[in-house]
C-alpha cells in the first residue's frame, strides 16, 4: 500500500509536466536575488561605511603615492610634487567618495556645491598632510613620510566627510502630504 501510494505521487508529479522542477528553478532564483540583496545591503550598509571609506582612501592614497614618486623620479621638489599628487587624488577621492563611500546620502544640493564642500572641508586636513609630510620627510623617506601624512588626515577626512560634507538631508526628500490628509489626494466622504 506504501508503494501504491509513492507510485500515485510519482505519477501525479510526472502529469503536472515538470511543474514543480520549474518552481524549484524560480525558488532558486529568488534565492540568488535574496542573497544578492543581503549582500548588497551588508556593502552598501551604514555599518561598512568605514571600510568603504578605507578603500576609497586607499585608492586615492595610491594614486598620489604613484604620482609623487614619477614626479620625484622627473627631478620635481618633493613639496611641489606631494602637493600636485595631492590635488589629483582628491579628485579621485571625492568621485568615489559620492558613488561608492556615500552613495546612499542624497545631495540636497547639487553636485557642484558638494564637490566645493568636499574641497572646502579637506583644505584643513590638506594642510595637516602637508605638516606632517614636511616633518617626517626628515626623518623618513619621501613615500614614507607621504604615506604618514595621508595617514593621519585619513581620520579627519572621515569625520568631516560624514558629519558635514555628505551628512544626511533628511528634510529635503521628504514625501509631502496633500492637505486632505490622505495621500491620494482625494477628500474623504462625510457619513451622515
Amino acid at each position: 500500500m506504501a508503494l501504491d501510494a509513492a507510485a500515485r505521487t510519482n505519477t501525479w508529479a510526472g502529469a503536472r509536466g515538470g511543474q514543480s522542477g520549474r518552481m524549484g528553478d524560480s525558488m532558486q532564483a529568488r534565492d540568488h536575488a535574496d542573497k544578492g540583496a543581503r549582500a548588497s545591503a551588508v556593502v552598501f550598509g551604514d555599518a561598512a561605511r568605514p571600510l568603504r571609506f578605507a578603500l576609497t582612501g586607499g585608492a586615492a592614497g595610491t594614486v598620489q603615492l604613484v604620482l609623487l614618486a614619477l614626479l620625484t623620479r622627473h627631478g620635481w621638489p618633493e613639496l611641489v610634487a606631494n602637493g600636485v599628487a595631492f590635488l589629483f587624488a582628491a579628485q579621485l577621492n571625492f568621485a568615489l567618495s559620492v558613488t561608492f563611500t556615500w552613495r546612499d546620502r542624497l545631495a540636497a544640493h547639487g553636485l557642484w556645491r558638494r564637490w566645493l564642500a568636499f574641497h572646502g572641508a579637506i583644505a584643513g586636513m590638506a594642510v595637516v598632510n602637508m605638516l606632517v609630510f614636511a616633518a617626517a620627510r626628515t626623518a623618513v623617506p619621501v613615500l614614507a613620510a607621504s604615506a604618514l601624512g595621508i595617514g593621519v588626515a585619513a581620520i579627519g577626512n572621515f569625520v568631516v566627510g560624514d558629519r558635514l560634507v555628505f551628512r544626511r538631508h533628511t528634510t529635503a526628500w521628504r514625501a509631502v502630504r496633500p492637505p486632505s490628509g490622505r495621500e491620494d489626494g482625494s477628500e474623504e466622504e462625510s457619513v451622515a
